[in-house]
């Protein structure tokens, strides 16, 4: 399965999330650039899981909630299609080698 990362705050708007999506999932030069066009395409890009960072960036705008929705609507529909939001992960530290013995890399 192929992953394609998506930057929420990037595709709140219509004219760059269909560049990014275009881009990202090689979509031919004639498909409509609108979502009714990328759910359709959805059926044509073989096993695809969209992680969305910014999440919630994407579900400010009405665009960005009606992208969410054509690939919620998508994955639904499509054995072959996962949609998720990125988590965080916080680390709260760095491994550091201990004295005297070196790092393994």
């Amino acid at each position: 399965m192929r992953n394609v990362m998506l930057d929420g705050a990037l595709c709140a708007g219509r004219a760059a999330a269909m560049a990014e999506l275009e881009t990202k999932l090689g979509l031919p030069e004639w498909w409509g650039r609108n979502l009714d066009a990328l759910h359709d395409c959805l059926w044509e890009c073989g096993e695809v899981r969209f992680v969305v960072k910014n999440h919630q960036a994407l579900l400010d705008t009405p665009f960005g909630r009606g992208l969410w929705q054509v690939l919620a609507d998508g994955a639904a529909e499509n054995p072959r299609l996962q949609v998720a939001a990125a988590r965080k992960v916080r680390l709260r530290g760095r491994l550091r080698p201990q004295a005297g013995k070196k790092a393994s890399g």
